[in-house]
């Protein structure tokens, strides 16, 4: 069998400080709103609060958005849309199963924030690793303008990368190391088949390049 990537034990820990920022930035929230609770239509503000750069939460304000336009009407819900509204949901809010049916709420639960903002924390520390390692396998894959990377194209970085040695198998696991934790790219635009640069991120993080 091929071999697996390891998953970093430390990619997930959120250290003493970051946590403080977060909680700093949910309180500084309840007192700019005047509210006794933390929605998620407060959650832009809060990552802007904490400096998180746009590219990382372009796609979780146009989620938020698109869930209060249309997706509290219970006739909207389903279809592709509302099961990545649904995933942010449960990421961040106290919405939950009851007797089978997903009960909807729009309050933040504050240890889901902690660990919710774990990664897009890591994500704005190593920004500039990131964004030059991605434009290197966009470059590589073909697919500067798209800003995703379809199977195929990954294929081709593999080629490129010299590391043809390197099965497919093991592409797939890399991938896989993206989506273990649930949703990361909350974007209507992408495609289960594709990664944009919030999976490649969170698959930079999970191998421990971000440590």
């Amino acid at each position: 069998m091929p071999p697996k990537f390891q998953k970093s034990r430390n990619y997930a820990k959120l250290d003493q400080q970051h946590e403080d920022d977060v909680l700093d930035a949910y309180s500084w929230i309840l007192e700019t709103t005047g509210t006794q609770d933390v929605v998620l239509a407060h959650i832009p503000s809060l990552l802007d609060h904490l400096a998180i750069p746009h590219i990382y939460t372009r796609d979780i304000t146009e989620c938020i958005e698109w869930f209060y336009d249309i997706a509290k009407v219970k006739t909207a819900r389903g279809g592709p849309r509302w099961i990545i509204a649904q995933d942010l949901l449960t990421q961040l809010t106290i919405s939950s199963y009851v007797n089978g049916e997903f009960d909807v709420s729009d309050v933040v639960d504050i240890d889901k924030l902690l660990k919710f903002c774990a990664r897009l924390i890591k994500f704005r520390d190593c920004s500039e690793t990131i964004e030059s390692a991605w434009a290197l396998f966009l470059d590589a894959g073909g697919s500067p303008k798209t800003g995703r990377l379809s199977a195929k194209e990954l294929r081709r970085v593999k080629s490129y990368l010299q590391l043809d040695d390197i099965s497919d198998s093991i592409l797939i696991d890399m991938l896989g190391c993206g989506a273990a934790d649930g949703r990361v790219d909350f974007s209507f635009s992408g495609s289960e088949l594709s990664i944009g640069i919030k999976s490649f991120a969170e698959i930079l993080g999970q191998l421990g390049e971000l440590d």
